[in-house]
């Protein structure tokens, strides 16, 4: 499943149409910050992931779907320093 690469502001993200039920989930990466994965799945369910490669293994932990985007790439950057 091929994944989208788009910089994510909140109007972008209330502009992503929900796939269809043959397409099932649609994923999205942020271009700001790479570890940001946003998934939305034909019933309309959204929920943003932060994900992370470690020695070759992913781990990704749910971060939630009320979150402002902005604000979360805010709290990132903070973290990386």
């Amino acid at each position: 499943m091929p994944v989208t690469v788009f910089e994510f502001t909140q109007s972008a993200l209330d502009k992503i149409q929900v796939p269809t039920k043959e397409e099932k989930i649609s994923k999205f990466r942020d271009l700001i910050e790479r570890n940001l994965l946003f998934i939305i799945s034909y019933t309309g369910f959204r929920r943003l992931y932060l994900g992370i490669n470690i020695n070759g293994v992913y781990y990704s932990t749910n971060v939630g779907n009320r979150y402002i985007i902005c604000q979360y790439e805010k709290s990132i950057k903070k973290i990386d320093k």
